[in-house]
């Protein structure tokens, strides 16, 4: 607008006004007026919180807290904070961030009735670590090690012999992507052989989903990156032409795919123990099957696997590893984690439990007997069944939503993370994350209106 009434000139001067300040200040009262609707509506409520720590690309520390609970009859998860750890990580340092948070925003720690962490000792520490000291604040709040996280120390314990495999092929990932020059020699070499793809995929322990579409790039090009590494006099030449690595390898891409799947049904939000655990033992359920499918010579569910086998007419002496696989599903989620709660699942079937007391067992046994109840249960989540006989069935409504309310995954903190990564760039390296983060991710629409109200209008308008 200057510049068309005033001149190119005068435009051109305009534009060195800063105007950060002014866009700082309008971010700050945003994520404080949604801070102020969070905190309002959480007080006087029970809660759960999901907590992680992660570093960011300036090794700075951030600590990310989640907060869920039920505000008129509807469930609310947002984000409570993202703060930097000036210090230490250990759990009294985590623990001082979250408590100094309850206690400037009065918020009642005897309210929580859950946690959610990964299994690091600084979170999950039975002594020091913070879920001890949150404890000692709020005893009746239950611990939940996150269900991803499970997955992926399953994932990790497979045999030694499969880990040596993703050590040779990481190695050789790296060996080539990590120079530009032998990138472009190897993408020439894959287009002079017309393969499908001309690049590997980088793997990162802190990204395990990369993990499978690694491996399988790496057996799609297996032919390729033998004549590459040949031609190289690599030391890994030859075993990408050993008929044991490959069918290894094979089974490898083919099973965390069948890992990635389970994993990426586990991120969503207003998710619960019940529903995450079913999905798990599904899988559990999967696994035996295919290990009476591969028994019998079957490796249709291994695609992969199934046509390397038969393009070299070989055959397997083994089961390849899904009985380790099924033991340490076993191990992360026994059977009985869920056996106490499965009433809250249907509660027009299930059968009485005996810990509870005669007016909850009394008004369980009333809900199993309301015909017009069991209707709305078939349209509605387990989360807003409950909710909506709070009115007419508080006792029993207030264990089952305690049972609810906890979160099952740290999912929402790395999606937070994720925001980080975004917002916090190399360009951007001084932010101050936690005003960023509350209005960037935060689902509470900051009331404009009011804000502007409390604003002085310039004189001149």
């Amino acid at each position: 607008m200057v510049t068309i009434m005033l001149g190119k000139d005068a435009g051109k001067q305009l534009l060195i006004v800063p105007l950060s300040n002014t866009i700082s200040r309008r971010i700050n009262d945003k994520a404080d007026d949604i801070n102020g609707q969070l905190i309002c509506n959480l007080k006087g409520k029970d809660f759960t919180l999901q907590l992680d720590e992660a570093t960011d690309n300036q090794k700075d520390t951030h600590l990310i807290c989640y907060v869920r609970f039920v505000n008129e009859k509807k469930i609310v998860e947002d984000l409570s904070f993202c703060k930097e750890m000036k210090g230490g990580t250990t759990g009294q340092d985590l623990f001082a961030v979250v408590d100094d948070f309850m206690v400037q925003n009065q918020i009642d720690w005897e309210r929580c009735v859950g946690v959610c962490t990964d299994g690091g000792h600084s979170m999950a520490g039975c002594y020091q670590g913070l879920l001890a000291r949150i404890r000692s604040k709020a005893p009746n709040a239950v611990w939940t090690h996150c269900i991803i996280h499970r997955e992926a120390l399953t994932a990790g314990n497979l045999s030694e012999e499969l880990h040596n495999i993703l050590k040779i092929v990481t190695k050789v990932i790296n060996f080539i992507k990590t120079r530009p020059v032998k990138v472009r020699f190897f993408a020439k070499l894959c287009e002079d052989m017309s393969a499908e793809h001309s690049c590997l995929l980088f793997y990162s322990s802190s990204r395990w989903l990369s993990l499978s579409n690694s491996l399988l790039r790496v057996y799609e090009l297996r032919n390729e990156i033998y004549s590459y590494l040949h031609d190289d006099e690599h030391c890994f030449a030859d075993t990408f032409i050993k008929e044991d690595f490959l069918i290894q390898m094979a089974f490898l891409s083919d099973l965390f795919e069948k890992l990635n799947v389970l994993n990426k049904s586990l991120r969503d939000n207003n998710t619960n123990i019940l529903q995450l655990s079913d999905k798990v033992s599904g899988f559990k359920e999967k696994v035996i099957l295919w290990k009476g499918n591969v028994s019998k010579g079957d490796y249709k569910y291994f695609p992969s696997l199934n046509t390397f086998l038969q393009d070299n007419e070989m055959a397997l002496n083994e089961e390849p590893y899904l009985s380790q696989l099924h033991f340490y599903l076993q191990e992360y989620f026994p059977e009985d984690e869920v056996e106490p709660i499965k009433w809250v699942r249907d509660p027009f079937n299930a059968e009485i439990p005996q810990h509870l007391s005669n007016e909850e067992a009394e008004q369980l046994i009333d809900i199993s007997s309301d015909s017009a109840l069991k209707v709305q249960f078939q349209s509605l989540s387990l989360l807003q069944f409950w909710c909506q006989t709070q009115d007419e069935y508080p006792v029993i409504s207030k264990i089952a939503l305690r049972v609810l309310i906890p979160l099952a995954t740290s999912y929402l903190c790395e999606a937070g993370f994720s925001a980080v990564v975004v917002i916090k760039s190399k360009y951007r390296a001084k932010i101050h994350l936690e005003k960023e983060m509350g209005v960037a991710i935060s689902k509470i629409t900051p009331r404009c209106e009011e804000l502007c109200k409390e604003k002085q209008a310039h004189p001149s308008h």
